[in-house]
């Protein structure tokens, strides 16, 4: 008898709900409730005579009129339901399932266009056949209750089973919206906002209301007086939303279709979870309410597992693609993803090489692959794996049948054929490691610039998909561009490699520079030797330039041996005259007729000893080899408030202003025979690296000078060399 008295008052609460309660109830309809309502009445009857008095007219508008006027009557019978009773009451429940009906089929028809509903049959029955069983069934279970032919103790389930096809239809309505938010085209989003902003609100309201009924078993009062008032303040929102272009400016791209098919599943997943728990609620009897959350809870958990999973979200791409597109791909989205993923760098990312196997196999929806390139042998050797564990693989020769039908055909490699012995693959085997591992799915070539740079081995979808041109022809095309990014990297690191050797010769030709300065001081050395051996103090200059000499060629040979010195190294302050004077006294045996004039005051300057020193050895040694008949070559230091200028001065065959401009501070560019053209680059390269600046001027047949410019350092204890 508990169990009688309790369906008694859930029929009751749903007679409430649905309008349909006998006279000893009492209604729910407030004056508050009858003033909304005639209020919705009049704003959605004005909605559609301000819409027919348009002078064109297309389907979508007439099927939002169609919407307006069914909102209309649903309104007035409503008010007439509390006002006369009878039979009205038993239309109020019909009315509202037509009203939410009239609105599905107006997105529907906003949709049409983009949803290809007219060429694509199939998916236009499933979506007919699933909304219309909904409302079907809504209106079967009115004229049931209408008739009242159920038995009492079968209306809680009746009730039940009509509040969750009421959920239902709210919650396709909201992702119809979603879908039609989200693919409007950017000059029409505007109208298109409001018009899903309003209605979004009226199904929101509607799945509030009914979610409150099915958890509470009684309907808010409150909410439902005001339901007429809520669906009426859409009205101007969709007046000034109305456009007859709607359908022709919404788009619908793959991945709201995905999020959308994927709500939809939920949403129906939940409402028939939802249903079983109540089923469990009323047979478990004290035990029911424990039950019902336990699998509810249940049920929750193993919806986010099925939905987090990625073979359903394969199968669900697979789905969206037969069903709703003409194309499988989004091109336009699956390159830009690509280019993302490849060009992506830092840390997690992994290497180029993996990123490029991912960039590719996400595609196709592959869970992992294999990428082969050319190692120093000339081999296709395994160069990186993603999520393919345990693969192991040979190098394939590059001469063997299967390099050489990827490079001459370009075509991608069904392994499934090629194991059943089908297929146009003329001359190519299995290979060893495809016979044994039968993940192995597709080889995809690697092409660029008509050069097999490699190809990638994709593992077996995780989902059976059929492949036609169109996943041929877009894995042809990213492999093209994969290619061109393994050849870009091969490409720059031989550049790094060359970079190398390419230092390691500039050095060198500095050194030899050095080298043959050091040559020609020996020289000068050894003819003044004829003249002046007889010469003690001659005799002593000519065994200290001797033991300086090879104290100097024993650094180069040093410097060679080793890496490249920081900036920065072996910096300290160095008194210029001291400095100057020492590589005038090691010139000077070798050129008599070079002259020094010093500052005469101490003048120190921050920098390294050893450079500074081969840059004045080097200018020096210039002015002496242009110099001709034994003229005069002058040192001069002078200093300032804040630099020094150290000058060499010479009166030998000068320089032509365009050999200044053009040639004087390039690498190997001289004018002197055998000469190297590297002295005046590595001396302006010194100075500047020290903050100063190398100033030449010259005159063809009276000689140049060159000035050396730095700036005093002004520190304290300062330290001379």
């Amino acid at each position: 008898m508990r169990h009688l008295r309790q369906a008694e008052v859930a029929a009751r609460r749903c007679r409430r709900c649905c309008h349909a309660e006998g006279e000893d109830e009492a209604t729910v309809l407030t004056d508050v409730g009858l003033f909304s309502h005639t209020v919705a009445a009049l704003g959605f009857g004005a909605l559609a005579v301000v819409l027919l008095t348009r002078r064109a007219q297309s389907g979508t508008s007439l099927w939002l009129i169609a919407a307006s006027l069914v909102t209309m009557v649903w309104a007035l019978v409503v008010v007439l339901a509390e006002r006369r009773g009878g039979g009205w009451q038993l239309l109020a429940s019909p009315a509202e399932t037509l009203r939410s009906a009239a609105w599905i089929a107006f997105l529907l028809a906003v949709l049409r266009r983009s949803w290809r509903l007219d060429e694509r049959r199939r998916s236009t029955f499933l979506i007919a056949s699933l909304l219309g069983f909904v409302v079907a069934l809504q209106l079967l279970l009115d004229i049931v209750w209408a008739l009242g032919v159920v038995p009492i103790a079968n209306q809680p389930l009746l009730a039940s089973t009509l509040v969750i096809s009421r959920m239902a239809m709210a919650i396709a309505g909201l992702v119809m919206l979603h879908n039609l938010f989200v693919n409007a085209d950017p000059e029409s989003q505007g109208e298109v906002r409001l018009l899903c902003i309003g209605l979004a609100g009226v199904f929101a309201y509607d799945l509030n209301y009914y979610t409150l009924i099915f958890l509470f078993g009684t309907p808010s009062v409150d909410l439902y007086n005001i339901r007429g008032a809520v669906d009426v303040i859409v009205v101007p929102l969709l007046l000034v939303s109305s456009n007859q272009n709607w359908a022709s400016r919404v788009h619908v791209s793959r991945q709201v279709v995905f999020h959308s098919l994927s709500f939809s599943m939920i949403g129906v997943y939940l409402i028939a979870m939802a249903t079983a728990a109540y089923g469990l609620r009323l047979v478990g009897g004290d035990w029911g309410r424990l039950l019902q959350i336990t699998f509810l809870f249940a049920m929750v958990l193993l919806a986010v597992v099925v939905l987090v999973s990625p073979r359903f979200r394969a199968w669900l791409r697979v789905l969206i693609a037969k069903n709703f597109f003409a194309y499988k791909y989004d091109y336009r989205q699956e390159w830009l993803r690509f280019i993302s993923t490849v060009a992506g760098a830092g840390a997690g990312l992994g290497s180029l090489s993996e990123r490029v196997i991912r960039g590719v196999c996400t595609v196709v929806d592959s869970p992992g692959g294999v990428l082969f390139t050319l190692d120093g042998e000339g081999n296709y050797a395994v160069a990186a794996t993603w999520r393919f564990d345990g693969f192991t693989a040979a190098p394939l020769s590059a001469d063997g049948a299967l390099p050489g039908f990827l490079a001459n055909r370009q075509r991608i490699i069904d392994l499934d054929e090629l194991r059943a012995g089908s297929g146009d693959y003329g001359a190519v085997r299995l290979p060893p490691w495809a016979a044994t591992d039968t993940r192995a799915w597709l080889i995809v070539p690697l092409t660029h610039l008509e050069r097999l740079e490699g190809f990638l081995l994709i593992e077996r979808t995780l989902v059976a998909r059929a492949l036609n041109w169109e996943d041929f022809d877009l894995l042809r095309t990213l492999g093209r561009q994969a290619a061109s990014y393994i050849a870009e990297a091969a490409s720059q690191e031989a550049l790094d490699e060359a970079g190398k050797f390419d230092e390691f010769n500039r050095r060198f030709a500095f050194i030899m520079h050095d080298l043959k300065n050091l040559v020609s001081q020996l020289s000068l050395v050894a003819r003044n030797a004829e003249r002046h051996s007889d010469n003690p103090a001659f005799r002593a200059d000519m065994v200290a330039t001797l033991q300086s000499s090879v104290g100097k060629m024993n650094d180069l040979l040093a410097r060679l041996s080793q890496r490249e010195i920081s900036k920065g190294d072996g910096v300290t302050v160095l008194d210029v005259d001291k400095l100057v004077a020492e590589v005038v006294a090691a010139k000077k045996p070798g050129y008599p007729q070079l002259e020094l004039t010093p500052s005469g005051k101490p003048v120190e300057v921050s920098g390294d000893g050893a450079q500074l020193e081969q840059m004045f050895a080097h200018l020096i040694q210039n002015a002496i080899d242009a110099s001709v008949d034994a003229t005069a070559v002058t040192v001069s230091v002078a200093s300032g408030a804040d630099e020094v200028a150290i000058a060499v001065a010479d009166q030998g065959v000068g320089m032509t202003p365009a050999f200044l401009r053009n040639d004087l501070f390039r690498p190997f560019h001289s004018t002197k025979p055998g000469g190297f053209g590297i002295g005046a680059y590595e001396a302006r390269t010194i100075v500047r690296n020290m903050g100063g600046q190398l100033d030449v001027a010259s005159t063809p047949g009276e000689g140049t000078v060159f000035t050396v410019r730095l700036p005093i350092h002004h520190a304290v204890g300062r330290i001379a060399s």
